[in-house]
Formats: structure tokens, sequence, C-alpha cells
């Protein structure tokens, strides 16, 4: 029937029968969207076709790098799956298969006096010409807003008020130009109490100004471990006999103090005038950081988890969360004598294996971080969708060569370096897979026709990819109408190419005709016959209903 085989029906009215409780319609347009669950999923796993693995070698989009020209050869080779280059041109060195990230970038404009004012610049500009063409070249893509707005000096350097006003202009501007496009809140330099701060202060100068919350397709993050100012070190004056607050004690180091946030929050490090011992025993606090533990990938665990917690808790969780910076970046330089130029507080250097073992064990976590109260739901909880590593190459401009300890890219020989070839080591080990899942159906009607006394129900869906690896074939999604038996309405086609890390939505639709007042329930599987290869039958179903002509239409009170 439909050109479904008999067994495969059969399976496919058990998965109908099992998944949906009906418990009433209030009116359209409705969206009421389940799984399958465990038990049946696995009853029908041998009716459908069998997982196809992937075995052909393709980038996996959930590693990434900062990148320029003159890591291209290296991006193909260890089969990285996206690239972020700090611009808004995509990279014409770029490998095929390679997503690319563009970037706006931004900044807060000053008087002659250096004072602030409420203005900013973009690059490019948020015009036709500039912006604009830009974005009719990369239809879909993720933009992201701006690169550490918080960071005072060194890189955007926006308050925080003004990243609202720069964030809600560039996200209506894309939008306007590719309704299909994300746009991503710039990332910090990474995940403290005083950078939280400063994103709550986004939201509420945004909510504040516009009246709404603000929109956010992707969040994005940088994770470095880095103390943001000196703890308040006070020294006893031996002429006077009293006690001096030393002039560089609280002022900012590494990551500096968030903009606009409280400096109480700020992460300290240990005045470097202390007794060793003593700035030991400090980094065991929660509010210091110290140099060593700049490589510490529980430290790094407790930034995604805080960035996930931050999400949650602002209405974010169903929002992928990309990784756009992470690696060490205290130098690592030997001097004359055979020493670390920069050593940390137990007198250990930034070496290549150390810098090594932190990009193994950090990888670790991010692929198997997933926490179901947190996580991504459309990505099975994933914590972290997408991760990429600063620095591939030293980005075309020689930037930070020397002494970076964590360059994938020798710039002298072109060759990879330790952590390059065991980037590629990690991948390599990965096996690449697409996944699909339905993130919504949904439905809306027509006004019933006077002469037929019918009307007609537009049918959606909206299919993610949360393999590790976009889809090589064209795939359907069909549409049945529930009942004994099922009926299948028709189908529409996914073109290949659906991007995978559940970052990139396809929506299909398709018109249901003639239907008289009533209700009706309806459900959509992705790829029925499994031409994808995915290996989870159950995230490819879900259901809904459409009610035409409420009107007339008498619904049974239903109590619990």
């Amino acid at each position: 029937m439909f050109g479904i085989h008999k067994s495969r029906l059969s399976a496919w009215r058990l998965a109908l029968g099992g998944v949906f409780a009906w418990v009433g319609v209030m009116g359209t347009p409705l969206l009421v969207s389940a799984a399958v669950d465990s038990c049946t999923a696995a009853q029908l796993e041998a009716t459908f076709l069998p997982l196809v693995p992937a075995n052909e070698p393709a980038p996996n989009c959930r590693y990434g790098a900062s990148a320029s020209a003159a890591g291209a050869e290296a991006v193909a080779d260890l089969q990285i799956g996206w690239v972020v280059s700090f611009g808004a041109a995509e990279p014409a060195w770029l490998p095929a298969g390679v997503a690319h990230t563009p970037m706006i970038r931004l900044h807060q404009l000053r008087d002659t006096s250096g004072q602030r004012l409420d203005a900013y610049t973009a690059s490019p500009a948020l015009t036709e010409e500039a912006l604009g063409s830009r974005i009719a070249a990369a239809p879909g893509a993720v933009w992201i807003v701006g690169n550490e707005v918080d960071r005072l000096s060194w890189q955007d350097d926006l308050m925080p008020e003004i990243y609202a006003v720069a964030y809600h202009d560039a996200y209506h501007f894309i939008k306007q130009q590719d309704p299909t496009a994300q746009v991503a809140v710039s990332g910090l330099v990474m995940v403290s109490p005083g950078r939280l701060q400063y994103l709550d202060k986004v939201l509420d100068a945004y909510r504040q100004r516009y009246g709404s919350p603000m929109p956010v397709d992707v969040w994005t993050f940088h994770a470095y471990i880095f103390p943001e100012r000196n703890e308040e070190y006070y020294f006893l004056d031996p002429e006077t006999g009293e006690w001096v607050l030393d002039e560089e004690s609280g002022k900012a180091v590494f990551a500096g103090i968030a903009n606009g946030t409280d400096p109480a929050l700020a992460l300290q490090k240990p005045y470097w005038k202390r007794p060793l011992e003593a700035q030991q025993t400090l980094c065991q606090r929660p509010d210091y950081y110290c140099i060593y533990e700049h490589d510490q990938v529980d430290l790094l665990a407790q930034q995604v988890v805080a960035m996930r917690g931050w999400m949650k808790a602002n209405g974010y969780q169903r929002t992928p969360l990309l990784l756009t910076e992470w690696s060490l970046l205290y130098q690592y330089m030997l001097l004359p004598d055979g020493t670390c130029a920069v050593q940390d507080e137990q007198g250990n250097c930034f070496t290549p294996e150390r810098v090594t073992q932190f990009l193994r064990s950090s990888v670790a976590y991010l692929e198997t971080a997933a926490d179901s109260a947190l996580g991504y739901p459309l990505d099975n909880s994933r914590l972290v969708q997408q991760w990429a590593w600063f620095t591939l190459d030293a980005l075309g401009e020689d930037v930070f060569t020397v002494g970076n300890p964590s360059l994938m890219v020798d710039p002298v020989t072109g060759e990879l370096t330790q952590m390059g070839r065991e980037y590629r080591t990690q991948i390599a080990q990965r096996p690449v897979q697409p996944n699909l899942v339905i993130d919504r159906v949904w439905a809306t009607t027509t006004a019933i026709d006077p002469l037929t006394g019918t009307a007609a129900a537009q049918l959606r869906a909206r299919v993610r990819n949360n393999g590790n690896t976009p889809t090589k074939q064209p795939f359907e999604v069909t549409f049945f109408r529930e009942g004994e038996p099922p009926q299948e309405i028709g189908r529409a086609t996914v073109a290949a190419g659906l991007e995978g890390c559940a970052g990139t939505e396809a929506v299909v639709e398709l018109l249901w005709e003639d239907l008289a007042p009533g209700a009706y329930l309806f459900s959509a599987v992705a790829d029925l016959e499994n031409v994808v290869g995915s290996g989870d039958l159950a995230s490819r179903v879900a259901r809904s209903a459409v009610l035409v002509d409420p009107d007339v239409v008498f619904l049974p009170l239903l109590q619990r």
C-alpha cells in the first residue's frame, strides 16, 4: 500500500500505536511531538534497513580549528569539519566539504579623550553592498556577531549594553537578507562569574531596549583557564610600619576583567610577591586560577557546565553550543641556559608533550560530555556540539607564532606538529555517520471552501542531522494519516548535504487537501527506507495533529 512493503507497514503501525497519547486539541496550529519509545524502536530495527556505516573518510563536523591559507592542506589531511577565520568572507582555500563559520567584527567608538560613545562600527558594515553581499554568498551560514566583545582593548571591546544593540542590528539585518541563516552570540574570553554577568547584562539591556528576549540561534564560547586580575596584596612598609596596598594588586591580568562587570567577581591570581607555598595554597580556592591550572581538564569541564547551566536558566537549553576557541596559550620558549621562559608555580613548562596530553584529554571529555538536564535535546543531550582548536596555523599574519605551544602546523616547515598529529589521530578514530532527528512537526489549515465544505492543511516537518558528518544522499520525509491501517499522505524530499552536529535544519512541506471539518492525527518519519544510514530509528519519528474548522467540531471534555 502506498509503495510500502507489507512488513514495513506493519512495523510502522506498531510505532504509531506506541508513542503518542491523545489528550485533546485546543486549536491550530498545534504542535505535539514525541519519539518512539526504546522498546518499540528495538522491535522495529530488524524491519527497517540495517545501519549503513559511512566507511569513506569524510570531514567530521565536531572537530574544527582556527585556520588560514597556510593550514589549508592540513585541514583536508586532518578531516576537520569546520573552520573559523575571524572574518566574514568564505576563504577561497577552504577544502570541499568543510564548513566555514563567518564572523562580523565589532568595535565600540570613543571620543578624542578616550571616553566610550554609545555607538559602534561593524566590519563588514551592515549594508547591502558590504555584509549583504557576504550573506548572499553563504546561504544558511551560522554568523557569529563579534569576537571576545568582553575584552578591553584587545579584540572587539564593547560594553554589554552596546553589544546588545550591535547584536540586535546584525541579527535582524542577517535574517532579512537570509531567513535560513543562523545568528550566534560572540564567544567571550572564558566562562567565569564575571563573564556570565556580562551576558546577564547583555540580555537585560536587550529586553529593556527592545521589549523582548534576545533571539539566539546558536551560542558560542571560549574556554581558557586564565586568572582575570591580581589579588589585592598588602605589604608591610619597613619605614612606616604600616600595611600598604601594592600598586599592581587588583589590576587586570591575562584574561582581564570583563567590560562593565563587577571587578570583585573576577578570578584572582596569587600575587607574585607571596612565597610560592602561599601562592599554591591560594590556588586551591575556587575564586583563584593559577598558571599550573591552565591545562586542567576538570576546570574546562566546569566552564562547559557553567555555560550550559546559564543557558538553561535563561531559556536557551534547546540551542546549540559551539566551543569556538580552546587550547593552551602560555608560551613555550627555551632561554639560552635551557630553562623555560614561562614556568608554572610548580616549575613546569608548557612543552609539546603537555599540550598534546591536554588536547587528548579535553577531546575525550568533549566527545562524551552529555547531561539530559542541561544538554541540547536534539543532539542526544550533548553539552557541546562542535569544538575548534586555536590555532591550526599562524593565521596568515604571523599571529602568535613565537612560543605558541598550540600550533598544529609548524610555521617554518609547514609540517604537522606533535599536536597536529594528535588531532589527526583523534579525528581518525571517530567513525563518521549521519543521524537524522525530527525536531518539530506542525500544521496550519486554510479556510473552509464554501463550495466543497473542505479545507487543506499545510504539513511541515523540521529535520536535523545530529551525526558528525553531512548526509551524502537525498532522503524523504513521509507523512501518514494515523488509523487502521495508517495511510500515506505523501512525501517531501530533503536534498543531500544536510550538515551534521544538529546545527542546521531542513524544513519540508506537504499540502494535505480535501479535509472535512474534524480532528486529524498525522505522523512524519524521516528517511523511512534508511538510505542515509541513521543509527537511531526513534529520533526519526514524530506526531502532531491538525484541526479543521474548530467552530463546528465537537470535542469531548477530557479529565484525569
